[in-house]
């Protein structure tokens, strides 16, 4: 048995001489090259050009002893271990007869790194070219690309750091573990096969001390070839469905259009689709006089939108592939950053807007009901105007999501059809964010659920509210309070910082103080008991206040904000001491509800006519038309964001200037998309539920003001949608999202 052994053995020795070229031969002795310092370029010493050569040899060697290092387990017929090894070969020679189309397989290939020690882990390659990379050897030789995981640990080790390079927030900044590869190889090769060849050339020519061969470097979920696209019965579904609504905007518009012309009646149900019916109702401004209108609000929702935009912006933003990644942990450490890292406060303003208006619709309509509320039939409208947008939303997500992109960043940040994989369903029903809080389908919609459950909660403090006036607060004080020390224990039982940056549990965090409904509603109650005030005391009438109290009540409130968004910045410098836990768990609740105490203020003074130029521009028309996109804004932004980052195929620089560049890149998308949704969706919905349920436009008459020498009507310039709620029992509360979800139809506007 021992000579057919040598035999074997001497045959591959022969092999592996004539395979290995000259300059493979040299680089496979240079083990002293290592893989993350070297020299590395598109020419023959590159890692991508010796791949070729080694796999090759590597296969010639496995089919000359029989040894297979792995084979394919990967279910899909395309992949097969034999056929990689002949389209590998055919590629080598290729190569060496400098022949184009093999020529782009490794020019395709990411280099080694550019600036590694700033953060910049990963060197995607060129995707596009990979995927298009193509050969015809009587059947067709196409490229794949490959996002590799280098685990580098054992390299980073090595490295004699400098512990003062600058200072920075080290409690965050760890040493890197993963370096991101991006390989082209043969579509026959599989992920399993792929792994083992791009190991065996790493040990060859960089040897097994800097890389952890242990670790999986290739991954079938992060490869991609360019292959037949085959619809899924959802894909179908979805497409059917687009073309039909576009046909019903066309349909509409025309049956719109040539009746004006005959002028001929309308058949209401047959204009809720109407873009000439609806766009109107969107970009026009009408001026008038309703003591039943807060103007301000517009402004606060429109710029609490942006500021929501903003937010996730940087969120996104974060995780691209910037050549200077480790400027992060000093940006935090700049007062900017703080408009971000409590950029939370928005969401308390348009709780507070939620609670605020939904005191005020109710009891408008219980003024007109004598103290009654259709409440199966407000929780009914409620659902049919805030789901259809969602539910677009959410089918757009599970079926031509995975077609908007691709590429190597699309395999870390085009994950969203997964998580609504198995979650949509708590998101049409509004319990995501106790359901499936670490996988929220739409991540934004969190919002949405609280206040959903917000509004079924309502009828148990407004109707004894409306009932009892004054002495239901008491009980209602109570309760908020009791949420707030509620969140307060939460903090400190699980020992959360100051900071979401600090935190190791940022997850948990979120699902236990961020999420869920009880640690909302002392914010929604102060807007509960502000809308209270605002509707029995100062409804339709403004309250004369000196001039000296107002200049107070101003002071105060901006000092509030301006301590709820920058009192905590001395904490997170790097040569300041740790905050104790009982100020994290004081500051997160606390912060919310002065936030709201604040707003309250605004809105109040505004009201009243002491505002002055502050008033002027919240209250500005241009916010009014705005207003009314925002709940589509809201829900849609984050997919635009999410979208556009996965596409990405090249390096990015983290700056300020360079987000607010993405960040009007992304909100001029958002708000064109909403507009096509809320003329397509919002709108028509409410057209239908006009036409069905018959409501009328009829406005109950302004309460009289109670005689005050110094009154004079509140300025009103323009009946808002978002505001003003409908007139029948099961319409008696406004839309509440941190954008413009109607309390009644857009025409009332």
């Amino acid at each position: 048995m021992e000579q057919p052994y040598k035999l074997g053995l001497l045959t591959a020795a022969l092999l592996l001489q004539l395979l290995l070229p000259a300059n493979a031969s040299t680089a496979y002795s240079n083990n002293e090259k290592n893989l993350l310092t070297g020299h590395s370029t598109p020419m023959e010493s590159s890692l991508a050009f010796q791949f070729f050569d080694l796999a090759s040899q590597q296969a010639a060697v496995a089919n000359s002893t029989g040894i297979q290092l792995a084979r394919s387990s990967e279910p899909r017929s395309t992949y097969d271990d034999a056929l990689c090894d002949r389209d590998v070969a055919r590629i080598r020679d290729a190569i060496h007869n400098m022949e184009e189309w093999a020529l782009e397989f490794p020019d395709t290939w990411g280099r080694l790194p550019v600036g590694f020690f700033w953060g910049h882990l990963i060197s995607m390659g060129q995707y596009e070219e990979c995927v298009a990379a193509t050969a015809t050897y009587g059947s067709e030789l196409n490229g794949q690309y490959c996002l590799a995981r280098l685990n580098i640990t054992q390299f980073y080790s090595k490295v004699k750091r400098r512990h003062e390079e600058f200072s920075r927030i080290s409690y965050k900044q760890t040493d890197p573990e993963i370096f991101e590869l991006g390989v082209c190889v043969p579509s026959t090769c599989s992920a399993e096969k792929t792994d083992a060849l791009l190991k065996y050339a790493i040990a060859h020519l960089y040897g097994n001390d800097v890389i952890d061969l242990s670790f999986p470097m290739i991954q079938q979920k992060w490869c991609k070839y360019n292959a037949p696209v085959e619809f899924r019965g959802v894909d179908i579904f979805a497409i059917v469905f687009f073309s039909l609504i576009i046909f019903f905007l066309l349909a509409s518009s025309v049956y719109d259009f040539v009746q004006t012309r005959k002028g001929a009646p309308k058949r209401p149900l047959f204009l809720a689709f109407s873009v000439l019916h609806n766009a109107p109702k969107i970009f026009t401004v009408k001026k008038v006089n309703n003591p039943n209108v807060i103007h301000c609000l517009n402004g606060l929702r429109c710029f609490s939108m942006m500021w929501v935009v903003f937010g996730h912006g940087y969120m996104t933003f974060y995780d691209l592939p910037h050549i200077n990644r480790n400027k992060y942990y000093t940006w935090l450490q700049t007062p900017y950053s703080m408009l971000v890292q409590n950029g939370s406060l928005c969401v308390d303003t348009f709780f507070f807007m939620s609670g605020l208006l939904m005191c005020w619709g109710a009891f408008r309509e219980m003024d007109r009901t004598k103290g009654k509320l259709n409440i199966p039939m407000m929780y009914f409208h409620r659902y049919i105007r805030l789901t259809p947008v969602v539910a677009v939303v959410v089918l757009y997500i599970m079926s031509l999501y995975r077609y908007s992109g691709a590429g190597p960043m699309w395999f870390k940040l085009g994950t969203q059809d997964q998580r609504c994989a198995d979650t949509w369903w708590a998101t049409l029903l509004y319990v995501q964010n106790y359901a499936f809080p670490y996988s929220i389908c739409v991540s934004q919609s969190w919002y949405l659920a609280v206040d959903t459950q917000l509004y079924f909660l309502s009828p148990l403090f407004l109707i004894p509210l409306y009932k009892w006036g004054k002495k239901a607060l008491i009980p209602i004080g109570i309760f908020g309070i009791l949420c707030l020390g509620c969140t307060v224990a939460t903090f400190l039982h699980n020992d959360f910082t100051l900071f979401r940056v600090q935190d190791d549990h940022v997850d948990l965090r979120q699902r236990l103080t961020y999420y869920p409904t009880h640690t909302r509603i002392p914010t929604w109650l102060i807007g509960v008991i502000f809308g209270y005030f605002l509707f029995t005391r100062n409804r339709g009438r403004q309250i004369p206040l000196a001039r000296h109290w107002v200049i107070t009540g101003w002071v105060l409130a901006f000092g509030t904000m301006l301590a709820d968004m920058w009192g905590p910045f001395w904490r997170i410098l790097p040569d300041t001491p740790d905050s104790p836990l009982i100020e994290g768990a004081l500051f997160e609740p606390l912060s919310r509800s002065s936030w709201a105490l604040a707003i309250g203020w605004i809105v109040w003074a505004c009201y009243n006519g002491h505002g002055g130029l502050i008033n002027d521009f919240l209250s500005w028309s241009f916010f009014t038309g705005f207003s009314r996109l925002c709940y589509c804004m809201y829900v849609i932004h984050r997919i635009v964001q999410l979208v556009n980052a996965a596409r990405l195929q090249t390096d990015t620089h983290f700056s300020d200037y360079d987000a607010i560049l993405r960040w009007w890149h992304d909100f001029g998308i958002t708000l064109t998309l909403s507009i096509f949704a809320t003329l397509a969706f919002e709108a028509p919905i409410l057209g239908i539920e006009k036409a069905i349920f018959g409501r009328s436009d009829a406005k109950p008459a302004p309460k009289k003001p109670a005689a005050v020498e110094s009154e004079k009507t509140a300025p009103i310039i323009e009946q808002s949608a978002d505001i003003a709620p409908a007139t029948n029992g099961a319409e008696q509360v406004p839309e509440v999202e941190p954008i413009a979800s109607r309390a009644e139809d857009p025409s009332k506007a």
